[in-house]
């Protein structure tokens, strides 16, 4: 059974699902990329947030500052606000928020951004599987290991 909750122009789709309780924010200045992460989480049972924008989703944290995430799923190339100034921003809303950075970057941490070595990444395009895998991953991680610092 699935259920859609509207929160001030946020889409909200979760799906009964015990054993997958967890929210997921995807940040993605694409449409396709936002449709696509959201399809394939909640095929999974994950509640999922978006937001098109780092603006917005700074906004959405700051309105809904009760509203349980547990992982952002964050593209690093963004127009305004890059995935690395948002996640400087969430740090100071939600310290504790643990970050996975997607990007079209290479895999080989060494041809990407100094700022996204050394912190869960996940290259586009993915699948399902690949996507699904690197949240248990980061979720199975201590917090403060795979909080994704900038």
């Amino acid at each position: 059974m699935r259920h859609v909750v509207a929160l001030r122009g946020h889409n909200i789709t979760t799906m009964e699902r015990p054993n997958r309780p967890e929210t997921v924010l995807v940040v993605d200045d694409e449409d396709i990329g936002l449709s696509m992460a959201h399809a394939m989480l909640t095929r999974y049972g994950y509640a999922v947030l978006t937001a098109n924008s780092g603006q917005e989703a700074v906004r959405l944290l700051e309105q809904w500052p009760d509203l349980r995430i547990d992982v952002a799923v964050i593209d690093i190339v963004m127009p305004v606000m890059d995935g690395f100034e948002l996640t400087k921003r969430i740090r100071e809303l939600r310290p504790q928020l643990s970050i996975i950075y997607m990007s079209a970057y290479s895999e080989n941490s060494d041809l990407r951004p100094e700022e996204s070595r050394n912190v869960p990444y996940l290259p586009k395009p993915f699948t399902s599987l690949k996507l699904t895998a690197k949240i248990r991953e980061v979720l199975a991680t201590p917090r403060s290991d795979a909080a994704g610092q900038s």
